[in-house]
């Protein structure tokens, strides 16, 4: 097992390369460090339209909301040697307690970002292509608020989101809030890369959550010695992501074209993570946007069974709105494990999702959206599952 200090010692010196170790050794501080505050505040109302087992509802509508609270911590040297950390913390509300999924430093010089701590994943970061996401991002939402495939429609429809939107989330059994090690390189002509290091992967395990397999992980990073021991929860060990990006605009076109794969060793029954991702987007002068990514699962922590999700979205921008139509399409091998979690249907075969966004921006930070959401699973066994539901809310963004 020589390999895994040898990776471990590619990262670092990747690393150290990247934030410029002649740089590094100016510890001056010219500019001092400056700290932002950002964050938002979401309110949300649903409406289940319609949804198998619909006879086990009480009723069919309900408000939420949301908030999130980011802090910033960033300078830079008289070399030029940008350094700083994020603590980000999410479900800032009565219900669900405040959730910290980043905490991270870096060390940005001229040939590249060093990131330590609990960052997305390389594979997340450019295995992950959506139109409607950078328009909704443009107008201060983000989140899940109103971002269509994305989004916050699960909490009134009911949804087990058996489609991939990155390799790393949902059906890949990773989490954001894994500790890694992540190199990103600077752009040339338009062409990036980016690869991470993670030890040990935490999750929680299929009978806790029959759908995906997502959920929060309670260990990975932070557990100190308890890391070192495999548990029930324990899905991976030394998960390596990373990618290629380009770019680029060309006459008010944007483009951007971008792969990744992601591996990672299946400990305590757990198959290995095999994924990988080829995705698309264009966004033309007059507003019009469009999307298609596919991810490619060879073996998951489930299954060493075939899954394929193949995710697209047309969007348009005019002035204050936004309108997208977004489809995804699972197909999954035979033998899967995939279940429904509101029905008895067993073994996935394929799955199809619909979204139809529209988004308002009002003024700087504050925006709405009406999102109507369609959803159909099928399944080798048991009952399929449909349902569709209506979601209209605010942001506030600060």
């Amino acid at each position: 097992m020589v390999w895994k200090p040898l990776w471990l010692g590619v990262c670092l010196v990747a690393a150290s390369g990247g934030a410029n170790s002649a740089q590094a050794a100016d510890a001056h501080v010219s500019s001092g460090l400056s700290l932002k505050i950002s964050g938002w505040f979401g309110f949300l109302a649903g409406l289940s339209i319609n949804r198998t087992g619909a006879e086990d509802l009480d009723r069919e509508y309900d408000f939420a909301t949301g908030a999130r609270l980011q802090f910033d911590i960033k300078s830079v040297t008289d070399s030029g040697l940008e350094y700083g950390g994020r603590i980000r913390m999410n479900n800032v509300d009565r219900r669900n307690n405040v959730t910290i999924d980043r905490v991270y430093a870096y060390l940005k010089g001229r040939n590249g970002t060093l990131t330590v701590g609990d960052a997305t994943y390389a594979g997340g970061d450019l295995g992950y292509v959506y139109a409607h996401d950078t328009l909704n991002s443009k107008l201060g939402l983000g989140a899940g608020w109103g971002d269509g495939l994305d989004g916050k429609f699960y909490l009134f429809g009911g949804s087990d989101a058996f489609y991939a939107l990155d390799p790393t989330a949902g059906l890949g059994g990773l989490n954001g809030k894994d500790t890694k090690i992540k190199y990103t390189s600077p752009s040339i002509a338009g062409f990036s890369f980016a690869f991470d290091f993670t030890p040990v992967a935490g999750g929680r395990n299929a009978a806790n959550s029959p759908g995906t397999g997502g959920g929060t992980n309670d260990h990975a990073g932070p557990g100190g010695a308890n890391d070192l021991i495999n548990d029930r929860i324990t899905r991976y060990e030394n998960v390596i992501t990373g990618g290629v990006n380009y770019a680029n605009t060309f006459d008010g076109t944007a483009v951007r074209l971008a792969i990744s794969a992601s591996t990672a060793n299946g400990v305590g029954g757990n198959h290995d993570l095999k994924a990988y991702t080829f995705g698309g987007q264009i966004g033309l002068a007059n507003g019009v946007w469009a999307s298609v990514n596919w991810v490619h699962f060879s073996s998951t922590f489930r299954a060493d069974k075939a899954i394929d999700s193949i995710v697209g979205d047309l969007s348009h921008a005019s002035g204050p709105f936004v309108v997208s139509l977004g489809y995804a399409y699972t197909i999954a091998e035979k033998g899967n494990l995939l279940r429904s979690t509101f029905t008895n249907g067993a073994d996935l075969e394929t799955s199809h999702s619909a979204a139809l966004s529209l988004l308002y921006n009002f003024a700087p930070g504050f925006s709405s959206f009406t999102e109507l959401i369609y959803e159909r699973n099928e399944f080798r066994s048991g009952q399929d599952y449909e349902a569709s539901s209506l979601t209209s809310g605010l942001v506030l963004a600060f």
